[in-house]
């Protein structure tokens, strides 16, 4: 039944995998609105918390941009432009567009000084009470056992194995039939790398936090 059961991985994944990206297409529009704020915006001279200075409940911008994003990813994909395991980098760079010229028309360019005086002054206060918490407060003890090193080890392993393989699939495939091949060989093996991290890890919090208990 085991056998089976490990046999049956590399179909499950396949058949799993294309929603997955169909629902980390769903995420990548929010992910491109908070890139463009926190990266962007104070390159360009545009206010990174406008909307909250602005007091606004309801960001049009962002909600704009996301479902413009996802009608830019999934339209890419009914077009046959390319394939919806490629459609993440276009989306999310034309998300980031929209949401920068639409933050802009509502605001984003404006300053704000006096909201940004009461949110650093605020940000201040926030530092001295942490620091006064770190005061009280005994240094946390980390004792982390040599297997729980090799099980993070291990962890990190599969991990990167996974992204060699998804890397191989992306650039090494110079033809249809090579990409096909480097894709069963993904999906093969990243669904059993996956299992080993999440278990692997796992295993090693547990470890980590019992030792801590037993302190």
């Amino acid at each position: 039944m085991v056998t089976i059961a490990i046999a049956c991985f590399p179909f499950v994944f396949s058949q799993i995998l294309p929603l997955l990206t169909y629902a980390g297409l769903l995420v990548v529009p929010v992910g491109a609105i908070v890139f463009a704020e926190h990266q962007i915006f104070p390159r360009i001279g545009y206010t990174r918390y406008w909307s909250s200075y602005r007091q606004l409940t309801f960001s049009t911008p962002a909600v704009a941009s996301w479902g413009l994003g996802l009608v830019f990813g999934f339209g890419l994909n009914a077009l046959n432009v390319m394939s919806f395991f490629y459609l993440f980098i276009p989306t999310w760079i034309f998300t980031i567009l929209v949401y920068t010229f639409l933050a802009g028309r509502y605001g984003a360019k404006k300053k704000y000084p006096e909201a940004e005086q009461q949110e650093l002054a605020r940000n201040q206060e926030i530092v001295k009470f942490q620091e006064q918490q770190a005061k009280t407060e005994a240094k946390p003890i980390v004792v982390v056992s040599v297997f729980s090193k090799v099980l993070k080890t291990i962890a990190i392993i599969v991990l990167v194995i996974t992204l060699v393989l998804a890397a191989v699939v992306l650039f090494g495939s110079d033809d249809e039939k090579m990409y096909l091949e480097n894709r069963e060989i993904f999906y093969r093996y990243a669904f059993i790398c996956t299992i080993i991290y999440f278990v692997t890890a796992y295993w090693a919090l547990l470890r980590i936090k019992s030792k801590k208990a037993k302190l």
